[in-house]
């Protein structure tokens, strides 16, 4: 140990002459060093006092004063500040998590040439927490674990795609490959898109080859070199990212990434659909699904998922009590109403209606049964695209009963909510949740006819309580997870950096 000192100058002026000379595109932070080898930890950070109208203000329900930590523009200059914000408490806890494990890296950054790339930086852009933070250095992978051992740091070694270590500090996840200077370059160019294709190293220095610093200012969702009629074509799965993204932030997409969608309008048709299934639920865990799934269905995508999702575009309903003229714009307004990122309510929002197409009477006033064909077309359509039978069995028997409301009544037979809370086990809330985001988009929507629906369930002692739904569900996307690393290893795409393989994975969140 008695030697790092020396190493961290030589390592830290390594990355100062990097950023100074050998990536262009970079951006240097408002702080300029003059002393590479100093602690930037220091003078890293903006503060900006809270303003005393704020200050005054009490302390609104439910949430904790903190202080978050965000990337700004501001004079043609790009650095990161800190402000007080009222918060929940869980987000309280990311984010004073996430701080920690930052300047742990920045730490790190005393003894390793390493940068923050892809989802971390960006999500920091976007205001969001990440769940994992993705590094690389360039020095020899054998290199930095010694660095690691000699610091006491546990890690594992991983070998697929790319040779990686993995570790965690400050409670996150931490995935560490080594590359060269040119590696870096190509790299950060070879993404699939801008917004993913900035790196940040420990000092402050922001290397941007792909403009993806302007594009997340302007708010476009691009490809590098505008060619994303090459990057879908090498991988069509970034055609389901693309809908992730523009449901996950305030972005939208550039015209040549609708160029490359029509070159490649059938390119996901080569696509094994396990990996499909998995990028549906990725889209489904996002903030605003609905955005995602009309992108691709305006650009007909939607029918890789599945036809009997796209049909539900062409599905008349005309009964007086529907708002919308057919099932997908339903479903659509079923989803905005939710505002859920559980994948289960999502998913069961998404299904609930896929029934009305078998089943629609002349008329199209009427669908007799919709509610158990739904089901059965759920369980197959999920079944093919790989989902977990868990997860399948979830889905399905909410879409089956979504109707149990309408059917038995707010204050129906007792033994009939009985048989519902067996049936669903654990996920009463999210049948509720599911319910209410339905019955939300009809013309006679009464909330009062919910909430008794809801106390006569909470006269039903069910066999299991609610809170067993959480750990279950936990176990399922865990199964899923799993799952789906194991069809990517056996099937890997062409993808030329770790950190999109992570993002596929979930791993980036």
């Amino acid at each position: 140990m008695s030697n790092l000192p020396n190493a961290a100058t030589l390592l830290l002026r390594l990355d100062y002459m990097l950023a100074k000379q050998a990536v262009p595109g970079y951006q240097q932070t408002q702080t300029e060093r003059s002393d590479p080898a100093a602690d930037p930890r220091a003078d890293s950070f903006e503060v900006e006092d809270q303003p005393a109208t704020e200050a005054a203000k009490e302390n609104p329900e439910g949430k904790v004063r903190t202080k978050i930590y965000e990337l700004v523009h501001r004079g043609g200059r790009t650095f990161e500040r800190a402000r007080t914000a009222w918060v929940n408490p869980k987000v309280a806890e990311q984010l004073e998590q996430r701080k920690r494990a930052s300047d742990w890296i920045r730490m790190l950054g005393n003894y390793l040439p390493i940068y923050f790339v892809g989802g971390y930086v960006r999500d920091k852009f976007f205001k969001k927490v990440s769940k994992d933070i993705d590094l690389v250095t360039l020095v020899s992978l054998e290199e930095a674990k010694k660095i690691l051992e000699q610091i006491n740091i546990e890690f594992k070694e991983r070998n697929n795609s790319h040779s990686r270590l993995q570790f965690e500090v400050g409670g996150m996840k931490v995935d560490l490959i080594s590359i060269t200077p040119d590696e870096l370059l190509s790299n950060l160019r070879s993404r699939d898109f801008t917004i993913n294709a900035v790196a940040q190293s420990v000092t402050g220095q922001f290397y941007d080859p792909t403009r993806g610093m302007e594009d997340i200012k302007l708010k476009w969702l691009r490809s590098p070199n505008n060619d994303s009629v090459k990057s879908f074509k090498s991988d069509p799965a970034r055609i389901l990212r693309a809908a992730r993204f523009l449901s996950d932030f305030p972005i939208k997409s550039h015209p040549s990434v609708l160029k490359g969608l029509k070159a490649n309008s059938e390119s996901l048709s080569n696509l094994k659909k396990r990996r499909i299934g998995f990028e549906l639920v990725k889209i489904m865990q996002t903030e605003k699904s609905w955005i995602g799934l009309q992108f691709l269905l305006d650009n007909d995508q939607l029918k890789f998922i599945s036809q009997d999702l796209a049909d539900m575009n062409e599905t008349k309903q005309r009964g007086k009590n529907h708002k919308q003229s057919n099932v997908w714009k339903h479903t659509i307004a079923a989803l905005k109403n939710a505002a859920s990122t559980d994948a289960v309510v999502n998913l069961s929002i998404l299904f609930h209606d896929i029934g009305k197409n078998k089943t629609a009477t002349d008329d199209n006033t009427h669908f007799p049964g919709h509610d158990k064909t739904g089901a059965q077309l759920t369980t197959r359509i999920l079944t093919e695209l790989g989902l977990p039978k868990d997860t399948i069995k979830r889905v399905s028997n909410i879409v089956e009963n979504h109707l149990f409301i309408g059917k038995v009544g707010p204050s129906g037979d007792i033994d009939e909510y009985k048989k519902l809370a067996v049936t669903l086990k654990g996920d009463m809330e999210r049948f509720f949740k599911v319910s209410e985001a339905d019955a939300k988009d009809h013309k006679e929507y009464d909330p009062k006819w919910l909430e008794t629906a809801q106390k006569r369930m909470k006269k039903v002692k069910a066999s299991k309580p609610v809170e067993s739904g959480t750990e279950e569900l936990k176990k399922s996307q865990e199964t899923l997870l799993d799952e789906s690393i194991s069809i990517l290893l056996s099937h890997e795409p062409e993808m030329t950096y770790v950190d999109e393989m992570l993002d596929v994975l979930g791993v980036n969140g």
